[in-house]
């Protein structure tokens, strides 16, 4: 059990010294000045001292001081002085009175102590366990409510990171914003884990000098989950509960909220596997009306090109044989596109493997820039990010989703017309805009514009499968973020939102 560092009212060391520090300050400035005739005022004084360290430290300390006192106002208040003897009946009357209040009164105060400390930790653990129950509450999206349960846990535990990972398979579900936390557990971790469920206790990685120690260098706590769903609840460093409640009365009690997001996070697992299969026939059906068209069209266009290069009877000028060449390769691009677009949509729908990690915002969207450049030829792209934004996702899929993005505005936008990428920080997110000046949206067709297979209604000569803008939606919503849209006659802006993360070793 870890438990939190005793403050000054809380050590007995400490609340010793500080008695009998006052006791002798107390006992030296009213020695000399006071006669034998205020032993009452000055038993009232010691009373005092009494009941304030009966209320700050406890009862065992409250006697003590009781005790140290009662002899104090009889060694040099009452005579004979500096003798531990009483020569009149009422002084002895008095001392007792005196040790029999102190002892009632602190024997009250400390039980009140105690009422107050036990009642303050109620409230902690209470605060804690509401604040998480909100967290749960109020986000839909399962991966980013994990995340946030998680800093709720570490903040509570003062904890440096804190993750749920699920046993079977290895991985995070859930973690705080440091890269240490969000990364995936080491396959050695596997038996720490295991350990863990098996044994329904603690298990600690020390930080160095043992085999299987924390790769951050840094300890973990393993917190086994008492639910239907095997996993643990992973804490990075040394951690401290609330002042005055018991760590693994908290620690049990975020371990079912965890255990019971777990399994949240399963059942939905579970219901897109099965609204997955459930639309499966109907999917087939809406592919096939919907892309007959995308790959007919170019078979079709390369077909008749080859058809009349091979046409022995007709003496085709060298232009047109280029013109030729020219249609069946930009139909070839066009068909390799589509299959391209129904793979990477098949594949994200599939349930694709996130490796999330601390993405820097700056390097990537210049990246896009890079990729893009063919696909914004003549076109002033520009790209602005703060210093030192980082976001939490993976990097292959945040990459694919912005470039997207951007070819869809080069796709759709005026010709000539400048394109802008832009990050700004948001508290706990990373919001990054695209944006481009043109005819805009429709508004009819703004509420399905990231469904598969949509076409707008107002696209102009551009061709497309329908698939661009959801696959963009997929992969964002894979790496816990969200993509919207936001459109007026004088262009377009999309949004997408990722959550913050920590730069790596901070």
């Amino acid at each position: 059990m870890v438990r939190p560092k005793a403050s000054v009212t809380e050590s007995p060391v400490w609340g010793m010294a500080i008695v009998a520090l006052v006791l002798g300050t107390l006992t030296a400035v009213l020695a000399p000045l006071l006669s034998e005739g205020q032993v009452t005022n000055v038993a009232l004084l010691y009373l005092f001292v009494t009941l304030a360290a009966a209320a700050l430290w406890g009862l065992r300390l409250g006697l003590v001081t009781a005790v140290i006192a009662d002899l104090l106002v009889n060694f040099f208040f009452i005579p004979p002085l500096h003798r531990f003897t009483v020569q009149r009946a009422e002084h002895a009357v008095t001392l007792f009175l005196f040790l029999a209040f102190a002892v009632v009164g602190a024997a009250m105060l400390s039980r009140f102590r105690a009422q107050v400390i036990r009642a303050n930790a109620r409230n902690a653990e209470t605060d804690v366990l509401l604040e998480v129950s909100r967290q749960l509450a109020r986000e839909p999206n399962t991966r980013v409510a994990m995340d946030k349960l998680c800093g709720v846990i570490g903040r509570s535990l003062g904890a440096r990171g804190c993750s749920i990972v699920l046993a079977d398979p290895l991985e995070v579900v859930g973690a705080t914003l440091d890269s240490v936390s969000a990364a995936s557990p080491r396959r050695d971790e596997a038996a720490v884990v295991n350990e863990a469920i098996r044994s329904r206790q603690l298990v600690r990685l020390n930080g160095r000098g043992r085999p299987g120690a924390s790769p951050a260098g840094a300890p973990m706590t393993f917190v086994p989950l008492a639910g239907t769903t095997p996993g643990v609840l992973r804490l990075v460093g040394p951690f401290t509960p609330p002042a005055g409640v018991e760590s693994s009365k908290l620690l049990g009690a975020l371990a079912d909220e965890a255990s019971l997001a777990l399994d949240r996070v399963i059942l939905a697992r579970e219901a897109m596997r099965a609204e997955a299969l459930e639309r499966s026939e109907e999917m087939k059906s809406t592919l096939l009306s919907s892309v007959s068209h995308d790959l007919r069209s170019p078979l079709t266009a390369i077909k008749a090109a080859v058809s009349s290069l091979r046409d022995s009877t007709v003496a085709w000028s060298k232009g047109d044989t280029e013109a030729f060449l020219e249609t069946i390769e930009s139909q070839a691009d066009r068909l390799s596109r589509t299959v391209g677009n129904l793979l990477e949509m098949s594949r994200l729908e599939a349930g694709v493997t996130v490796r999330f990690e601390a993405v820097e915002v700056g390097p990537l969207l210049e990246e896009v820039a890079l990729a893009t450049a063919a696909a914004t030829v003549g076109r002033a792209l520009t790209t602005a990010s703060a210093p030192g934004l980082w976001v939490r996702a993976d990097y292959a899929l945040a990459l694919q989703a912005i470039t997207n993005l951007v070819e869809n505005a080069a796709k759709y936008s005026t010709p000539g017309a400048p394109i802008a990428i832009e990050a700004a920080s948001r508290p706990g997110r990373v919001s990054i805009r695209v944006s481009d000046k043109g005819p805009g949206i429709p508004v009819d067709d703004l509420p399905h514009i990231f469904e598969k297979f949509y076409r707008g209604s107002k696209t102009g000569t551009a061709k497309g499968s329908g698939l661009g803008l959801a696959l963009v939606k997929a992969m964002v919503e894979a790496c816990g973020g969200t993509v919207s849209v936001a459109s007026s006659p004088a262009g377009s802006v999309f949004e997408v939102e990722l959550t913050a993360a920590r730069a790596p070793g901070q």
